[in-house]
């Protein structure tokens, strides 16, 4: 499992291209990011707004924290003052239809009562530390997908350098907008306590709750990373994720855990299952459609970043249809407010559209349309990514019909202490069944306090609980 130098996971023929068209950036399209004065800022968006000023400039995005935050405190909303420019309703949408999803479009029309979407001044707030704009610059001169990407199906990353950063900042291709989107930074640990509730079509929703640790380690530098040899094989983790299922009591005790790696996309992951007492490998949880853990079947692994590519193999076709302007959601303070209970946030079909705020911005689009052959349960994929983060907005998911069956959105804020873009929720309305879920979100509003977010060597994880040998010692039932 350790020599294999990558795993086959998107098929070949997908694009015709040399493969020097698909290497490295060269030195002169480094010089087009940076903090001023460039076309493009440091992790690789247009700098400039759009012609009619809607979307503005970038000019460096939130640089501190609002004077009244408190640190270790509720993050505050940094723009208070804000009012809609105006509310998007079923009786208005067709006005606006050029910048909506079609997820959007068809929320208006199943949930014309309840679905609107209030759109604020567009505030281009994303910003990262100093070091993440350079180890961006750094990696982007470096990092290439491995060879036979384009011919043999091969995704992996090859000449990377330590630290992290965005292998690429300025894309050509579906695939390396899916890297960028995978290895958005937000933070380098995430600890904390969250619910991923289910709504049925009657509005009835049952908590999960669970116990969460989190390390991107492709952000941490080799010499910061645990000991062990699980964490510096296979060209080094991307994510290591964990969780304990706390409630529903059925479920309660269940842990899982494990890593994915540069040259190994799919995840190496183990259960605790607390009724047989031992630790067993996970069956696949790749990016295909592996069931999401807790969602009763409602939504698949890929679902929580609103779309990525990996696992072991493919069976999508990917296609980059350049960027769009979309009203998206952004800046989701008002979410994240830990007065905001349970109650006041998920609807009966929906999350509480009046607590989401709207913004325009501009978004890159891949489209993931099923091989022929091929099985799986959507058949075409869009997904929309933001050029300031490389986070997930939304996504649609469409059946063997082609007809739209789920439509997902991402709610992602500025944690402008440690300048990192926490997703803090999502929801994933299914329109056949009437049904939607949320992912591990909204940490704070459990009364367990705000999620840890920073530095891995700051934090308390112990990291053996993303091993299969370490699992074992957090069993306790």
């Amino acid at each position: 499992m350790h020599t294999r130098p990558c795993l086959k996971v998107i098929a070949a023929g997908l694009l015709v291209a040399t493969s020097a068209a698909w290497a490295k950036i060269t030195p002169d399209e480094a010089a087009q990011l940076g903090l001023t004065g460039t076309p493009l800022t440091p992790v690789g968006a247009e700098r400039a707004g759009n012609a009619d000023g809607s979307i503005p400039e970038w000019t460096g995005g939130i640089e501190k924290p609002p004077a009244n935050f408190t640190p270790g405190g509720q993050w505050v909303d940094p723009f208070p003052d804000d009012k809609p420019l105006f509310t998007i309703t079923a009786q208005n949408y067709s006005q606006y239809e050029g910048k909506l999803s079609a997820g959007q479009v068809a929320m208006f029309k199943q949930y014309p009562d309840s679905f609107r979407m209030h759109v604020y001044p567009t505030r281009r707030s994303a910003s990262f530390p100093d070091w993440v704009y350079e180890a961006t610059r750094q990696q982007a001169l470096n990092a290439e997908m491995c060879p036979g990407w384009d011919t043999e199906g091969h995704v992996c990353l090859q000449n990377h350098v330590d630290g992290g950063g965005y292998p690429f900042p300025i894309p050509k291709n579906a695939f390396e907008v899916g890297w960028n989107h995978y290895l958005a930074y937000q933070g380098q640990s995430i600890e904390g306590t969250m619910d991923a509730p289910l709504i049925d079509s009657l509005g009835n929703r049952v908590d999960v709750i669970m116990e969460q640790w989190q390390s991107w380690m492709w952000w941490v530098p080799k010499a910061e990373r645990p000991a062990s040899e699980w964490f510096h094989s296979r060209g080094g983790p991307l994510l290591c994720d964990a969780f304990q299922v706390k409630q529903p009591p059925r479920q309660s005790g269940l842990i899982g855990g494990g890593c994915n790696f540069a040259q190994e996309v799919d995840f190496q992951s183990y259960l605790y299952v607390p009724g047989q007492r031992r630790v067993r490998k996970a069956p696949e949880i790749g990016f295909q459609d592996s069931p999401s853990f807790g969602s009763d079947g409602q939504r698949t692994v890929s679902s929580r970043w609103q779309w990525w590519f990996g696992g072991k193999e493919s069976r999508h076709e990917l296609k980059l249809n350049g960027k769009k302007e979309l009203f998206v959601p952004y800046n989701a303070y008002a979410l994240a407010d830990p007065a905001k209970r349970p109650d006041d946030i998920f609807g009966k079909k929906h999350v509480n559209q009046d607590l989401v705020r709207y913004e325009l911005h501009r978004v890159w689009e891949v489209e993931a349309t099923l091989k022929a052959g091929q099985r799986h349960l959507y058949k075409r994929i869009v997904a929309h990514i933001d050029e300031d983060t490389w986070h997930g907005m939304s996504h649609e998911a469409y059946d063997a019909r082609d007809r739209l069956w789920r439509m997902g959105e991402a709610y992602v804020l500025n944690l402008y202490d440690s300048r990192s873009h926490l997703i803090w929720g999502d929801q994933l309305v299914d329109m056949v069944n009437g049904r939607y879920t949320t992912f591990f979100g909204w940490y704070g509003n459990l009364g367990a306090g705000q999620p840890t977010v920073g530095l891995l060597k700051d934090s308390t994880i112990d990291a053996e609980i993303f091993t299969p040998q370490g699992m074992r010692k957090f069993g306790t039932r």
